[in-house]
C-alpha cells in the first residue's frame, strides 16, 4: 500500500510538471510571436514614410495646383503666389475635411470668407516665421482676391475645377543640411494653361519639380526654393494630353457630337430623296418622250395617205398619162 501510494504521488508531481511545462511552452510560443509582429510593425513603419509624403504633399498643394515657376530664394518670390497658395492649399484641406461648409459665405457675392489667420498661418508653418505677412486686396494671373476689413478675410471664389495639377510625392531624401522633396505634377481636367478643358487628363505624373527645405527655428523645415527634378517620368514625352479646342465642358462636346450627328444623318436622308426624285423623274422622261414623238408621225402618215385612197385619179387624168401607141 505504501509504494502504491508514493508511486501515485510520483504520477500526480510528474503530471504537474508537464502540465507547469506546456504552459510554459505556450507561453513562450506566444511571446515569440508577439516579439515578431512587433519587430515587423517597427520594420514596416519605418520603411513606410507614406504619412510624412501625404504631409509633404499638402503643404505644397497650393504651389503645385498653379504651377509655380522655379525659384532659388523664396524671399524673392512676389508674395500674391504664397499668398494664393496659401488660400488654396486651406480650401483644398476643407474640402479633403468635409468642413468648408464651416466657413462664412459672402451675402451679396457668395464667395467663401477665409480668415487671415488662417492663411498667415499656412505661411508661417511653410515658410517659417521669418517671412514678412502682408493683408489687403491682390490680384494674379487667374483671380483677383478682395479683402474684407469687416470680417478679417479674403473673399474666395470657390469653383469646381482651378488648378492645373494635384501632387504626388515620389521621393524624400536629405542631402548638405536639406530636405529635398521630389514632387510628381498629375494634370487635373483643366489641364491647359490657356484654360482649355481635356478629356483624356493622364493619371500619373506628367513631370516632376524638386522643393526643398531647409531647417529654422525649433528644428522645423521650411521652404527655401523650387527646382526642376533631374528625375522625370518616363511617359513625360507622350503623357501630356491633347487639350479640346474651344470647349468649356464636357456636355457641351457631347451635345455638339449629337447635333453634328442629327445634321449629318438628316443631309444624308435628304441627298438621297433627292436621288431618288431625280431618278424618277428621268425615267417619266424616258418613259414619255417616245409616244410623244410617235404619235405626231403616225397622224402625219395617215394625213399624206389619205388623198390617195379617198380621191382615186379621174380617167382623163389617167389617159393623158398613158404613153401614146
Amino acid at each position: 500500500m505504501a509504494n502504491s501510494r508514493e508511486e501515485q504521488l510520483r504520477n500526480n508531481r510528474r503530471l504537474a510538471r508537464q502540465l507547469v511545462g506546456a504552459v510554459a511552452l505556450i507561453l513562450v510560443v506566444i511571446g515569440l510571436f508577439t516579439v515578431l509582429n512587433w519587430c515587423v510593425a517597427a520594420l514596416r513603419a519605418a520603411l513606410d514614410d507614406s504619412d510624412r509624403r501625404e504631409r509633404y504633399a499638402d503643404r505644397v498643394y497650393g504651389l503645385v495646383m498653379f504651377d509655380v515657376v522655379p525659384f532659388e530664394d523664396a524671399s524673392q518670390v512676389d508674395s500674391s503666389i504664397f499668398r494664393q497658395a496659401a488660400i488654396w492649399g486651406i480650401v483644398y484641406q476643407a474640402q479633403k475635411n468635409g468642413t468648408l461648409d464651416d466657413y462664412e459665405r459672402d451675402a451679396q457675392t457668395g464667395s467663401l470668407i477665409l480668415p487671415q489667420l488662417e492663411v498667415d498661418t499656412y505661411l508661417t508653418n511653410l515658410l517659417g516665421p521669418d517671412y514678412p505677412l502682408v493683408e489687403g486686396d491682390f490680384e494674379t494671373e487667374e483671380f483677383i482676391y478682395t479683402y474684407d476689413e469687416e470680417k478679417q478675410g479674403y473673399l474666395v471664389p470657390v469653383t469646381g475645377s482651378v488648378g492645373l495639377y494635384t501632387p504626388e510625392v515620389q521621393r524624400i531624401w536629405t542631402e548638405a543640411g536639406q530636405t529635398h522633396v521630389t514632387v510628381g505634377y498629375i494634370p487635373t481636367l483643366n489641364n491647359s494653361t490657356s484654360g482649355e478643358l481635356s478629356l483624356t487628363a493622364p493619371t500619373e505624373p506628367i513631370k516632376n519639380m524638386d522643393f526643398i527645405f531647409s531647417r529654422g527655428e525649433n528644428r522645423q523645415w521650411y521652404l527655401t526654393a523650387l527646382q526642376e527634378s533631374a528625375t522625370q517620368p518616363e511617359t513625360a514625352a507622350t503623357a501630356t494630353p491633347a487639350p479640346t479646342a474651344g470647349m468649356d465642358n464636357p456636355q457641351a462636346l457631347v451635345q455638339d457630337n449629337l447635333d453634328s450627328t442629327m445634321t449629318d444623318a438628316a443631309g444624308s436622308s435628304a441627298a438621297t430623296d433627292t436621288q431618288d426624285q431625280t431618278a424618277g423623274d428621268t425615267t417619266s422622261a424616258e418613259d414619255t418622250a417616245p409616244a410623244e414623238d410617235t404619235a405626231p408621225a403616225e397622224d402625219t402618215t395617215e394625213g399624206d395617205t389619205a388623198p390617195e385612197e379617198t380621191a382615186p385619179p379621174e380617167e382623163g387624168d389617167t389617159a393623158a398619162s398613158e404613153p401614146a401607141e
